[in-house]
């Protein structure tokens, strides 16, 4: 497939769902004609206290720049805002926002592209998938 029929095919708005033991992620991500995206989602994470895990819920914002080069959607996050929104105590501990690196490429290999369907690759960890949605 042609870069330009991925850069066609990417624009629109997406459900992403992320998990694993621990973490869930969900995002709502606009690719926009003009190379910028911009996101809304929640975070959901286990932090061990002691002997108990606690789950704690982010809201997440964030803006930033997208490209395709070969198969790869590579995006850069130029700014994003993160929020506790039910232990914000733990902040004082560990701050969530500090884990997200602005102006940074990130790039993941897009295994999958439909019409309504996109499963990426990043460079570490394991795939996800998003659903296009029309809003």
């Amino acid at each position: 497939m042609s870069p330009r029929f991925y850069e066609t095919e990417i624009l629109g708005n997406w459900i992403c769902k992320d998990f694993y033991p621990g973490y869930a992620a969900f995002e709502m991500i606009r690719y926009k004609k003009d190379g910028t995206w911009n996101s809304f989602g929640e975070l959901i994470v286990d932090f061990p206290i002691e002997e108990n895990k606690v789950k704690v819920v982010y809201s997440a914002l964030g803006t930033g720049v997208w490209e395709i080069e070969d198969q790869n959607l590579v995006s850069m996050i130029d700014s994003i805002k993160v929020t506790n929104r039910n232990h914000p105590w733990l902040d004082q501990y560990f701050n969530m926002q500090e884990q997200f690196t602005l102006n940074e490429r990130n790039s993941e290999q897009i295994m999958v592209l439909a019409d309504d369907y996109i499963n990426l690759q990043p460079s570490s960890g394991k795939p996800y998938e998003c659903f296009k949605v029309e809003i």
